[in-house]
């Protein structure tokens, strides 16, 4: 998992030779923005128990604007975590989303655009380790839901930094599993009209 950490500061830190031109981004009609992030999963108690512990995450999020404030996103994002409880499980959480986005322009010339986000996705649960009860251990699928609110912050025409801050849960069989997925990556603008 560290391994995969320090790739995307780097990652990150290489995109960051792109946001040092003068020239203002702005989101166009019919652009492509990438988003590599990374990310910390603060997970709710549930029923008094802390079910899973709170962990850092990974994940690339890509989305076509097909106007200046209208925007679908797609995304996909992996993270390794305990469970809560001390069952001595790990859990790996896989998952992917599909996000309407919409765009609110904060300044002239469009280089802080705030907005706001809705979707919904799939999360593959995995959990492994050595317990005595085996219908612990394996592999199920839920469907997720989220939104949340971000901003894009541009300093040059592709690129900027973006924060974002979602709320998500999914059911893990029949207890609701919430959380809150706090991100920082790098805004990339391919295209547009």
């Amino acid at each position: 998992m560290r391994s995969l950490v320090l790739k995307g500061v780097l990652l990150s830190c290489v995109s960051f030779g792109g946001v040092v031109t003068p020239a203002w981004a702005q989101n166009r009609e019919k652009a492509w923005e990438l988003n590599p992030y990374i990310g910390y999963l603060s997970f709710d108690e549930t029923q008094g128990e802390e079910i899973l512990k709170n962990t850092w995450d990974l994940g690339f999020r890509f989305g076509y604007h097909w106007t200046k404030h209208h925007e679908v996103e797609f995304g996909f994002f992996g993270g390794a975590t305990e469970d809560g409880v001390g069952l001595g499980l790990d859990v790996d959480l896989l998952g992917g989303q599909v996000n309407y986005i919409y765009n609110l322009f904060l300044t002239r010339r469009d280089r802080v655009v705030g907005f706001g986000t809705a979707g919904v996705g799939l999360v593959n649960i995995s959990s492994f380790g050595f317990v005595s009860d085996p219908d612990l251990v394996g592999d199920q699928v839920e469907i997720t839901y989220n939104y949340g609110l971000g901003i894009r912050v541009f300093g040059g025409p592709r690129a900027g930094f973006r924060f974002d801050i979602r709320r998500a849960q999914f059911s893990d069989e029949g207890v609701d599993v919430k959380y809150f997925e706090a991100a920082v990556g790098m805004s990339i603008v391919l295209g547009g009209a």
